[in-house]
């Protein structure tokens, strides 16, 4: 097993993502590495990625919440900088994270390679997810539905 420090981002650990898997993955890209951290997860075999964004170069890892066998796997611990159990966290992009990990090869439909099993993660700073930020608008005077919710989910 491996650790990998770097900062967070788009974290799945509180409740897997259920986005294209609907048993779902818990997953995390662990961005902003430093050079001795990018020669580790090359010399592992992972591949890096870079969207010209925040995250700078960055790896993927995750772990499905059901194995191809059916069974269940263990959910990822999540902890703090002095090793307590956090519980229904969201980590927030940019947060500082440890993240450790296993490697393993697959093959499929003729594809080889490797990928990094999340066995669990550290957080030292915590940038606390709030999703009522994320659409970007503030409350501001104006038309007020009197049969509006006070809050709405804009599609992403």
């Amino acid at each position: 097993m491996s650790v990998i420090s770097g900062k967070a981002y788009w974290t799945s650990i509180a409740s897997p993502n259920t986005t294209f898997d609907p048993d779902g993955v818990w997953t995390i890209d662990v961005g902003n590495l430093s050079k001795k951290a990018i020669e580790q997860l090359k010399s592992e075999g992972l591949t890096l990625k870079n969207k010209g964004d925040d995250r700078g170069d960055f790896v993927t890892i995750k772990r499905k919440v059901r194995r191809k066998d059916g069974q269940m796997n263990r959910t990822p611990d999540l902890v703090d900088a002095n090793k307590r159990q956090l519980t229904n966290t969201m980590i927030g992009n940019g947060s500082t994270v440890n993240v450790l990990y296993s490697t393993y090869d697959w093959e499929f439909k003729g594809r080889k390679g490797t990928s990094a099993d999340l066995k669990s993660v550290q957080v030292t700073d915590l940038i606390p997810y709030n999703a009522d930020e994320e659409d970007g608008f503030e409350v501001v005077d104006g038309y007020s539905s009197p049969t509006a919710t006070s809050s709405v989910a804009f599609a992403s």
